[in-house]
């Protein structure tokens, strides 16, 4: 398998304190599915799992939402500010979903 720069983790909410992260590498998932019992649990752990050398930065999805790129090594003291931010920009969303469908109607 060839080596990426980027690592990408989608994690989705399966059930209350079920969180499921999935990493893909250029498309394709690169390990089997880990199940978290938060998305900042599943961002540190996913980054601390990466092997020195296999990738240099990592973003993470949550409902279409990304936090962006970082540098692995940075990711996992960052864990509780980025699942903050992936949490606040679903919940604009949210609102901004919900404002749109109140004009049609």
């Amino acid at each position: 398998m060839t080596h990426s720069l980027i690592l990408t983790v989608d994690i989705d909410k399966e059930a209350r304190g079920n969180y499921v992260a999935r990493v893909h590498q250029g498309g394709v998932l690169a390990t089997e599915p880990e199940l978290y019992d938060s998305i900042s649990t599943a961002i540190r752990q996913e980054a601390l799992a990466i092997p020195p050398g296999f990738a240099h930065f990592l973003e993470f999805t949550y409902n279409g939402m990304s936090t962006g790129t970082y540098a692995v090594e940075e990711v996992p003291g960052k864990a509780d500010e980025l699942a903050d931010r992936l949490v606040a920009l679903n919940h604009q969303m949210h609102i901004l979903l919900e404002d749109t469908g109140s004009a049609g109607a």
